[in-house]
Parts: C-alpha cells; structure tokens; sequence
C-alpha cells in the first residue's frame, strides 16, 4: 500500500514520511547531479528512491521544486560546516585560511560542485524563496568579521577593509573554478574535473585572497603554479 498523507496529518512529518522525503532527496540529487536539471525525469528519481512518481508530486509540485530543496539542502549542509567551524582559538591568519578551506571543500569534494553550474541558472531565471543559505549568512558574515578585527589587532592584517565585501569576493573566488568552470578553463586552462588542477585553484585562490587582507605581505606560499617565480619583462 502506497504511502498517502491524510487530512488528520499532524504537522510535524511522521518518521515514516521523514525517510521517505530523504529518499526522494537523495535519489534526485544523484539524477541533478549525473543528468542536469533538463535531462533528470521524475519517473527516474521516483524508482532510484523506491516510490511512485504521484508521490513524488505530492510532496513536490514540480521538478524544479524538487530541484530547489536539492540546492537548499545541500547548500544548508555546506553552510552549517562553515558556521560550526571554531576559529577563536586559531592566530587570525591561520583562521582565515581554515574559513577559506572549508568554503571551498564542499565544491572540491564533489558535495556542491557538479550543482553549481546548475544552480546559478535556476537562481537567475527564478524569484528564490528565502532558504537555509540566506537564514546562515549572517552567521557566516558574523564569524568574517570576527576573524578580520581579530587581524587588524594583531597588526596581521589591513585595517581598510569591508569585512561583507571580503566575505562575498572570497566565495567569488574560491569557488569560481566550479561555478564558471567554462571561462576558468579557458582563461588559464584549469578545469576543476582534474584533481591536480583542482588542488591548485583551491591553494591559489586561498592564498590571493589572503594577501588582499595581509598588512605585510608574506612569501610563505607562491601565487603561482610552477616552483619558480614569475619574472619582470626584461629582467634575468
């Protein structure tokens, strides 16, 4: 017999109908993943999660509502890490440097990054309901803030800065090899599908945007791919 909400209901989800919008959850964001949104069918999700397809729009009114708690959970997950990092503990350098690794993993480690293309489109065309993201940002803005007068006590980093606008460039930044991976590739031949070049997108833009913030800029790590610096035209 088929699962089928009643009238009588309670508000909060029964643990049954908990497990099965996990399931659903799970098995459409395989399908996003692997197929796009275009390509995913519902009847695929339905099977891979083991229900009909009718119950999958009874709980979802569309495929791109679907799509939507897929992006929501997955970016709520990836957030919750950020916001839960402990950072009081760490030198600001080092601290910044852990919020900056760990804003980049989740697309390193594949959690966001084959969404990413993906979600930015349905973002542009579609009026996006308030989510778990915009609920967390100020959490994370709050903790980037921190971190930052932190450094500019300590003499580690400039005191010109705008903490929001930092905060927003550095996601720009680290996780652009994903979420504009067409033009990443292109422009330095880089493309994130290939480990090695996955790792050093992930070190440079760390790095770049630690030295935007630094008072004295350290040599500790290169902003380049090879051993070797770059040099001035004409120099030896």
């Amino acid at each position: 017999m088929s699962e089928q909400p009643t009238s009588s209901t309670p508000t909060k989800a029964s643990p049954n109908k908990r497990d099965t919008l996990r399931r659903i959850a799970e098995a459409a964001r395989g399908e996003f993943v692997s197929k796009g949104l275009a390509d995913a069918r519902v009847e695929d999700i339905a099977q891979a999660a083991g229900v009909t397809k009718q119950l999958v729009y009874h709980y979802f009114r569309s495929k791109e509502e679907l799509f939507a708690c897929v992006l929501d959970q997955t970016s709520a997950e990836a957030m919750s890490e950020l916001v839960s990092l402990e950072l009081a503990g760490l030198p600001p350098r080092e601290a910044l440097r852990a919020l900056l690794l760990q804003m980049v993993q989740p697309y390193h480690d594949g959690l966001l990054g084959s969404l990413a293309q993906e979600g930015v489109r349905f973002h542009e065309s579609r009026a996006t309901p308030r989510n778990s993201f915009m609920e967390l940002a100020p959490r994370l803005r709050d903790k980037m803030k921190e971190t930052i007068v932190r450094g500019i006590a300590s003499g580690d980093f400039r005191a010109d800065v705008d903490p929001d606008m930092a905060l927003a460039l550095a996601a720009l930044a680290t996780t652009g090899a994903w979420v504009n991976r067409y033009t990443v590739s292109t422009l330095c031949d880089v493309d994130v599908a290939r480990a090695a070049d996955a790792d050093a997108w992930r070190s440079f833009s760390v790095e770049f945007v630690l030295s935007a913030l630094e008072y004295e800029r350290s040599s500790q790590h290169s902003l380049v791919r090879s051993a070797a610096p770059l040099s001035a035209p004409g120099s030896a």
